[in-house]
């Protein structure tokens, strides 16, 4: 069983390594997009603080902030908005406006920036709400997150984003190569031999994980060494690589069984894909999606990874704090798999 497994897997890893446009949107692409949103940080850039709240003292606030120097506002309605933006470093710091007072938000991995930005707000404060020589209004500090690591990368969620819109992208994309190995005849005769339909299927599901496993691997590299992100707890990593490959095996071999033509995978595979990928929060961050949205988020296992992910990367979070993501995910490799499987057989039975 073993030998017609890993014989099937490895000629269908020769036609994968062998398709130019396969290598290109695996490895080739993937870092140019990283390099490229990277390069976008460059340079001195203003310190953003988020002002949450409404009402005439958020507003002056706001505006004492935005008469700094060096200084751009985010208007965020609440705490709870305020921390998300935090939580992914889309800001340094915030200030939430309250009737009680007013919080500090900042994450212990930006401490430096956190700390410059506290005296930024205070004097903000003091200026908005107390006339000259009276005492300084106390501004409670709150942080969010932990100090996971001593200076948090600025492309953390992107890398994070764009390992998992590849990983997919390409093993659905892949699909065409089932098509093809369909088409000529192929998965018949591997059928036919001894070894039969569950070897075949076993080789192929096997060889799209490893094909995304490493090319997750490869985006992991790209984002440690070459932009310094910080990946967590190597435990949970591991458990979201391995489980978001195996859901990758399962779309490519998904796509390649129910496709009658290698063009059909072209035409929708791609389109397919990034459109689950900017619902599960690859194109923008799912705290910013109304609630009806994140309702169809949470139907795609992007989502899933993702917030596994955030959870990792920002929280420190270990392979048991993640293991009802890991679960999730699992349930979407299984299911995926399991329907491939009975259509090769279905098809290969005609």
């Amino acid at each position: 069983m073993i030998g017609p497994v890993l014989a099937f897997g490895a000629a269908t890893m020769r036609q994968f390594v062998n398709d130019r446009s396969s290598l290109f949107f695996s490895v080739a692409l993937p870092i140019a997009i990283i390099v490229i949103i990277g390069s976008t940080f460059g340079g001195n850039q203003p310190l953003e603080i988020v002002v949450a709240g409404t009402g005439p003292v958020a507003d002056a606030v706001a505006a004492e902030l935005v008469a700094g120097d060096g200084v751009e506002v985010v208007r965020a309605a609440d705490i709870d908005e305020a921390r998300s933006i935090i939580r992914r470093f889309d800001a340094e710091a915030a200030v939430v406006v309250s009737p009680d007072g007013f919080t500090f938000v900042a994450n212990e991995a930006q401490a430096d920036v956190g700390f410059a930005a506290r005296g930024v707000i205070q004097r903000a404060v003091d200026s908005a709400t107390a006339p000259a020589g009276a005492p300084r209004v106390q501004v409670v500090t709150t942080t969010v997150g932990e100090a996971t690591f001593d200076s948090a990368s600025n492309f953390s969620l992107t890398s994070a984003q764009n390992l998992v819109l590849f990983t997919f992208i390409t093993a659905l994309t892949s699909g065409a190569l089932v098509v093809r190995a369909r088409r000529a005849g192929v998965l018949r005769r591997a059928a036919a031999s001894p070894a039969g339909v569950g070897a075949m299927a076993v080789g192929l599901s096997a060889t799209w994980f490893v094909l995304a496993l490493v090319q997750s691997l490869l985006i992991v590299l790209v984002g440690a060494l070459g932009f310094g992100v910080e990946w967590g707890d190597p435990g949970a990593g591991a458990g979201l690589l391995l489980t978001f490959a195996l859901v990758g095996s399962g779309a490519g071999l998904l796509v390649g069984s129910f496709m009658t033509d290698e063009d059909q995978v072209s035409s929708i595979g791609p389109p397919l894909a990034l459109s689950l990928a900017a619902l599960g929060g690859c194109m923008a961050p799912t705290e910013i999606f109304p609630e009806w949205v994140l309702g169809f988020s949470r139907a795609t296992p992007h989502y899933w990874a993702l917030e596994g992910w955030k959870d990792v990367i920002f929280d420190n979070a270990t392979l048991a704090d993640i293991a009802p993501r890991l679960g999730v995910l699992t349930a979407f490799a299984v299911v995926m798999l399991g329907v491939a499987n009975l259509q090769l057989r279905r098809v290969l039975a005609r």
